[in-house]
């Protein structure tokens, strides 16, 4: 084995530089979300970068989806015409 990684050196080269660019785009988005678990598992677990990928294009964007309905749903409040004490109510 050792035989092996010594002699195709390069193979090693490709992988590291295919991870680091997909690890430090995973780790940066989960960090910026505030996904603490992701961040760990993903700094934790070398998957050639086959779980970082998958985060960045399937899991993070369950968060961001559920993040924009709440921010949405709030500003609509806000936007919501408040009752002022000057009005009177109609009687019918």
């Amino acid at each position: 084995m050792e035989n092996f990684l010594v002699a195709h050196m390069w193979i090693i080269v490709v992988i590291i530089i295919w991870s680091i660019p997909w690890k430090a785009a995973a780790l940066w988005r989960s960090a910026r979300r505030g996904h603490l678990g992701w961040f760990l598992v993903l700094i934790v677990l070398n998957t050639l970068a086959i779980l970082d990928i998958l985060y960045l294009f399937v899991f993070s964007e369950w968060g961001a989806k559920k993040e924009q309905e709440t921010e949405s749903g709030e500003q609509a409040m806000q936007n919501a015409p408040q009752p002022s004490s000057n009005n009177k109510p109609m009687i019918v």
